[in-house]
């Protein structure tokens, strides 16, 4: 195994070829690292005078068919063409994962939102059209040749990826219980079949949340677009309405819906009360794969910042039972009372937990 100066050096390598292939290289081309997310992918910014990019190594994780890769440069450059506001691709070899991307600075959605919490939905306003106009424009022309990780959010992948996530990676890997996959079977597949789309008529980022949005020269960013496939519009909605990261009342988010109906009703195809039924569904199936997603991050990948969110998506999924799930999904509903009488304060106890092991948020 290569020591990590060795492995930097290489790094450093790879990044200088990138540029010299690009164009953009020299003896003055500076070299930072950025930081990512829950993401394997590793991102750099490369600088030439008052020349920069963005560099991206993402290794191939599938030979001899489309890979995450693939998905980047064809979703990418088809949301481009369609006038969706992402990063420009200047340059990419998909068979090592080398890209060299525009630039969009580090300021994200997140970090504007803290700073204007006062002026929440005049914020969300703006988004909530970037997400109107993104859903309208880049299903025309989307092709399922692009997609890398299934081509739509169909019941099957409603049940395995999300709500089966949940139970695998929060109920027993986070919590410790033991819930088989047939404890909540019943409930699942009425879900799994209420959420997931037959048809393939619209198109979904499938993860439309602040840090996935930048704010570059006073415009809002689209980034992370990769797993983009067919599916129900209103799934990004919730995603960008329940989102841990921004921690939004329910006055905001009932407004922000009230907003995105008007705009997208022209293109949904479905009744408003039809559009409603959808969007309680998804949000529910979003907030299962959140706390999945941040338990796996946060205990298998060593990510342990992301602990600090579960237990405002926890709480989110208590108050949506109560509204949504007493009747619809009896069975879960008695899991998540029985879990918030015996483990609350398991999951509320991981916001002071990350805190008091400083190197996790370094």
């Amino acid at each position: 195994m290569k020591s990590p100066p060795a492995l930097e050096q290489d790094i450093s390598n790879v990044l200088r070829g990138i540029c010299e292939a690009a164009g953009l290289s020299g003896e003055r081309l500076e070299l930072s690292a950025l930081l990512g997310d829950g993401s394997e992918r590793r991102f750099f910014r490369v600088r030439r005078g008052t020349s920069h990019a963005v560099a991206l190594i993402s290794p191939r994780q599938r030979h001899g068919v489309i890979d995450e890769n693939d998905s980047y440069f064809h979703i990418g450059n088809h949301l481009c063409q369609c006038g969706v506001p992402v990063p420009r691709i200047y340059w990419a070899d998909l068979a090592r994962g080398y890209f060299l991307l525009e630039d969009l600075g580090d300021f994200h959605l997140q970090s504007h939102v803290s700073r204007r919490r006062s002026h929440l939905f005049s914020v969300y306003n703006r988004v909530v059209l970037l997400l109107v106009g993104m859903q309208q424009r880049a299903r025309e022309g989307f092709e399922t040749g692009y997609c890398f990780d299934t081509v739509a959010y169909d019941s099957a992948f409603v049940y395995e990826r999300e709500l089966e996530y949940f139970r695998e990676r929060f109920v027993n890997g986070y919590l410790g219980l033991e819930v088989g996959p047939e404890d909540l079977r019943r409930d699942f597949e009425d879900i799994a079949e209420a959420a997931g789309v037959t048809a393939l008529s619209h198109v979904i980022h499938r993860d439309f949340q602040s840090r996935n949005i930048m704010i570059c020269a006073h415009r809002l960013r689209l980034v992370d677009f990769q797993g983009m496939r067919f599916g129900p519009p209103a799934y990004d909605l919730a995603s960008l309405l329940i989102d841990p990261y921004v921690r939004m009342p329910l006055e905001v988010e009932l407004k922000a819906v009230a907003l995105y109906w008007s705009k997208a009703r022209g293109f949904l195809d479905c009744s408003l009360p039809q559009f409603l039924e959808s969007y309680g569904v998804l949000r529910l199936c979003r907030n299962l794969q959140v706390l999945g997603a941040y338990s796996y991050l946060g205990l298998v990948k060593g990510k342990r910042h992301f602990l600090r969110y579960l237990p405002w998506a926890w709480r989110e999924l208590g108050l949506w039972m109560k509204k949504y799930g007493g009747d619809k999904c009896p069975t879960l509903h008695r899991l998540v009372n029985r879990i918030e009488r015996t483990h609350r304060c398991r999951i509320r106890d991981a916001f002071s937990e990350v805190f008091r092991d400083k190197k996790s948020l370094k």
